[in-house]
């Protein structure tokens, strides 16, 4: 199917990003399955993949549904994908080609993005994300586990606040994402958790528990970072046709061995979303396109930089869906 790569187009000044856990809801993917061809073969596809009916899961479940790990991690990448190439399919009728001069996701967007860069195919991005998805239900199986947003604290009182609510290694809760300087996920087992969103409540802070059923990006999952390394091992990975920023160093990973190290850590290590935007800035990039579902993204870019246009193609209602929404200046 087609990418929006293109060997012989001029790098534009745009990042496309893509969404991760959180992103879901009932519905998603709905409009654009409608409204395109690949996008339809997308779900077909990935349906084959996983003997899940994903189209199904995604249109037709409900909140709780989409809240399970093992099905949100697969439905999301699915839905994403399909935005993509529901996007290069319109573009393509419109004889456009965009060819982003970065690449970024969070979290499990990370997936999506290497998807986009050519580095591995949707098949293997699926088959890893079955397994990943697997290894963390798993793991909250076995110690009760979750997410919580902090918001209106910076990042030296919510460490502090990490560090004062785990009780010992087996009770623990750390940084998981700086999403914005005042907008701090924590992460952890679910005793310390609560420990700490009174403590974040004490200091006038909002503290909201996330409909996650898992818990990532912190050491408490050194050890699930190293299983999925084992099951990742014989994957092929390629170098990618365009560069993606890291979660974690917010550095460009241009080399297939550099991102395969970004996902043999992943589950372990904290991602730094406002890092990565002003990364993006600082790399000339002046327009980002969130692909997949929601608008999470976007929405916390306009919060980061007044700098940069962000808009996200889940919110295009016009036709053509879903290039409706991208700016005058990329269409020319």
């Amino acid at each position: 199917m087609n990418n929006c790569l293109d060997e012989n187009s001029k790098a534009k000044p745009i990042a496309l990003v893509f969404p991760g856990q959180g992103s879901q809801s009932p519905g998603m993917g709905a409009l654009i399955y409608k409204n395109s061809k690949n996008a339809r073969l997308t779900f077909e596809e990935a349906s084959d993949i996983t003997n899940i009916d994903m189209a199904k899961i995604c249109f037709k479940g409900t909140a709780d549904d989409l809240a399970e790990t093992r099905l949100t991690q697969p439905a999301v990448l699915t839905t994403s994908i399909a935005f993509l190439r529901a996007m290069n399919e319109k573009l393509e009728e419109k004889n456009i080609v965009i060819k982003p001069k970065l690449l970024g996701g969070h979290s499990l967007g990370m997936f999506s993005a290497t998807v986009a860069a050519q580095t591995f195919s949707f098949q293997d991005a699926l088959g890893m994300i079955i397994d990943r998805a697997q290894l963390m239900s798993d793991f909250n199986k076995e110690r009760p586990v979750g997410m919580a947003s902090i918001i209106g604290l910076d990042f030296e009182k919510v460490s502090k606040i990490c560090s004062q609510a785990t009780y010992s290694e087996q009770n623990r809760v750390d940084i998981a994402n700086l999403n914005l300087n005042s907008q701090i996920v924590i992460s952890g087992d679910l005793n310390a958790l609560t420990k700490a969103m009174q403590l974040a409540r004490e200091l006038q802070a909002r503290a909201i528990q996330l409909k996650v059923k898992v818990s990532s990006h912190t050491p408490l999952h050194s050890e699930q970072s190293k299983e999925f390394k084992k099951l990742i091992k014989d994957v092929n990975f390629d170098d990618p046709q365009i560069p993606i920023i890291s979660n974690n160093t917010s550095k460009l990973l241009t080399t297939a061995q550099a991102i395969r190290h970004e996902f043999e850590n992943q589950l372990h290590s904290p991602v730094y979303w406002t890092e990565n935007v002003q990364q993006m800035i600082l790399e000339e990039v002046q327009t980002i396109i969130e692909v997949g579902p929601g608008h999470v993204l976007s929405r916390m870019v306009k919060k980061i930089s007044d700098k940069l246009i962000a808009v996200s193609l889940d919110d295009a209602h016009d036709e053509p869906i879903p290039i409706s929404v991208l700016p005058e200046v990329i269409m020319s």
